[in-house]
């Protein structure tokens, strides 16, 4: 899970979700922003690559 604040996420905060998912090995993770008013924006994300 990646905590955010901020005004959009980009795909720099998603590339980062998915290096963390690759270097651990995990198959999912979240993207949470709590920057975007009024409301909560979330992504899940999904780690397609077998880690090496």
């Amino acid at each position: 899970m990646e905590i955010k604040a901020v005004s959009q996420l980009t795909d720099e905060h998603r590339a980062q979700v998915i290096n963390y998912l690759q270097a651990t090995g995990f198959k999912l993770g979240l993207l949470v922003n709590f920057g975007h008013y009024p409301k909560l924006e979330w992504e899940r994300l999904a780690n397609t690559r077998e880690k090496r």
